[in-house]
């Protein structure tokens, strides 16, 4: 529970940031992100998922695509980014889906050496869930929120950035007392306005 407070008291600090720069933009320049992403990596959450075609596949924690949204402080040498997005990953064919989803809330802190951006920062995971709809396999498991670290390198031009992301995280399950790493590589592609 201590966790789930640290990620809220900095979320909370960095909407008060966002707050304050909103009063002196004239240190900084705001932009709005929209955003989004493909992620690769984690721990197998499902595994040998059959196909009609004789084909499987897994569902695994960090794998998925994700869409934001949020905004951008840019300062002189630096830049604060705040976002909220959807991730979710998983199985889809024509008899059952297997589904692992949940709402990113990201906040990074990036240096900015002429358009590259070197950050580091926490994501708190909102509602991570397992959805499962496949042929004697129906339901789903709700895991705990969690918190984790994020590294990221972006590409600015202009409107339009390019970049890539090591999230390192773990969820619990708690029914089953197990916990499953979540840690992933992406690459995403964001618009500024």
């Amino acid at each position: 529970m201590t966790t789930h407070k640290f990620a809220l008291a900095t979320l909370l600090i960095s909407g008060l940031a966002f707050s304050t720069v909103s009063q002196a933009q004239e240190q900084a320049e705001i932009s709005g992100i929209l955003g989004g992403g493909f992620s690769f990596g984690g721990e197998t959450l499902v595994d040998n998922i059959r196909f009609y075609d004789g084909s499987s596949d897994e569902v695994k924690t960090g794998e998925g695509f994700w869409l934001d949204f949020g905004f951008r402080a840019d300062f002189e040498d630096w830049a604060l980014k705040s976002t909220i997005g959807y991730k979710s990953g998983g199985v889809t064919a024509s008899n059952g889906d297997a589904t692992f989803s949940r709402v990113p809330l990201t906040v990074i802190a990036s240096l900015n050496n002429n358009g590259h951006l070197f950050g580091a920062g926490l994501t708190y995971e909102l509602n991570p869930e397992l959805e499962l709809d496949l042929p004697g396999l129906y339901g789903s498991a709700d895991f705990e929120n969690a918190l984790g670290l994020v590294l990221e390198y972006e590409n600015n031009y202009d409107v339009w950035a390019w970049g890539v992301r090591y999230t390192h995280i773990d969820y619990d399950y708690d029914a089953a007392g197990q916990t499953f790493d979540g840690n992933n590589i992406g690459v995403f592609l964001n618009w500024y306005f």
